[in-house]
């Protein structure tokens, strides 16, 4: 199964929690006000979904493809 992430980056507030536990696949941009995707293809699902998880306004997406 293939998946790909995504970050509504209209919606995000900058909280950073995404960026503290998935930073392989989350970072900060360059401002440090909102939340950037290092690698939407991240190997590492697990941590995203966390970020998933603890994103306070509902920005991030996991979107999974049957493959």
């Amino acid at each position: 199964m293939s998946h790909r992430i995504e970050l509504d980056k209209f919606h995000c507030k900058g909280c950073g929690a995404c960026a503290e536990v998935a930073p392989s696949v989350f970072k900060m941009d360059d401002t440090g006000e909102k939340a950037e995707i290092v690698d939407s293809h991240a190997s590492d699902l697990e941590t995203a979904e966390l970020a998933v998880a603890m994103c306070p306004t509902n920005c991030i997406e996991i979107e999974k493809d049957e493959d």
